[in-house]
């Protein structure tokens, strides 16, 4: 019997599609592809974006496959996206999409 997990699994090829939602990102040195939003954060908490003297806390969240990834990110490891680096501040999985919450320190 197939089960709605098995269909939420199998959309995921149309998810991160890269004519549909997805783009490819280099993600420590390896192009996956991944939808990267810079606005959620915004909607769930006005107090993600802290600002010191001209410096301020960026952060991004990543929505990658799960198993794009040999091994899962963890709270404070260094991560590239697109060249740029960040710490893992959060990472969740569910249904086989890993939320991977970045940040860096910006001026």
């Amino acid at each position: 019997m197939v089960t709605f997990k098995d269909f939420i699994t199998r959309d995921l090829d149309y998810f991160f599609n890269l004519n549909e939602f997805a783009e490819l990102h280099d993600i420590d040195g390896r192009e996956v592809p991944a939808i990267v939003d810079s606005d959620i954060l915004k909607i769930r908490s006005d107090n993600k974006y802290e600002r010191y003297d001209g410096v301020y806390k960026g952060e991004v969240t990543v929505y990658v496959k799960a198993s794009d990834f040999v091994s899962r990110p963890v709270f404070g490891q260094h991560l590239r996206l697109d060249g740029k680096l960040y710490l893992v501040v959060e990472c969740n999985e569910v249904s086989g999409i890993l939320e991977i919450v970045l940040g860096a320190n910006e001026s």
